[in-house]
Parts: C-alpha cells; structure tokens; sequence
C-alpha cells in the first residue's frame, strides 16, 4: 500500500488554486497553524472535515487522501 500522501497533494492543490493557508482556514473554520500542520504532515484534518475541503479544491475524497483501490482477482 502506498504511504498516505494527503500533506502533499493538499499544499499542491491549494497552489494550484492560487489560496494561502489562510484562506483555507478561514473557509473550513479552523485557524492558520492547524492548516499549516495539515501541510507539514503533523496533523491532520478531522475527518468530518474532508467533504467540505475536498468540495472547496473540486476533487473527490479520495484523490485528496491519495487513495488508489488494491483490489485482487
């Protein structure tokens, strides 16, 4: 299984859309520093909060988690 790569793809993103941390906290209704922790891998965000943060970047949930399906025959 491939390690969780959601710090990566969230700072990647929220580039990508041109946002600062802080517009992003102050979207989902969290301050800066957890933000900025989310990016640097320290904490994450609670889990009820991911629909909404994965709306505001207009990608599914698990694209924002990284996820790919393991499936076998």
């Amino acid at each position: 299984m491939n390690t969780f790569q959601f710090a990566t793809i969230f700072t990647n993103r929220r580039k990508q859309l041109q946002l600062t941390q802080e517009d992003i906290a102050k979207f989902i209704g969290v301050s800066r520093a957890a933000v900025s922790k989310w990016e640097k891998g320290l904490s994450y965000p609670d889990i009820t909060i991911l629909p909404k943060l994965a709306m505001y970047f207009d990608i599914s949930i698990d694209t924002l988690l990284g996820y790919e399906p393991q499936l076998t025959k």
